[in-house]
């Protein structure tokens, strides 16, 4: 079976995080910023972008 990723908006994943952490010192902003500067790989889908919320969490892990 394939293990689908967990692809959010950029808004839906900050809000995730935020519901999950609520003391996050992590801004929208800021999570912006890490997916246009190609820290945090995104896809296009039309006007939006997506990013992988497992992923995102890795790179805030490390």
């Amino acid at each position: 079976m394939t293990v689908l990723p967990k692809m959010r908006l950029i808004t839906q994943a900050y809000q995730q995080i935020k519901k999950e952490d609520p003391q996050t010192a992590l801004t929208l902003n800021a999570l912006k910023c890490l997916v246009r500067n190609g820290e945090i790989p995104s896809k296009k889908s039309g006007r939006k972008t997506l990013i992988n919320y497992d992923t995102l969490i890795e790179y805030l892990n490390a």
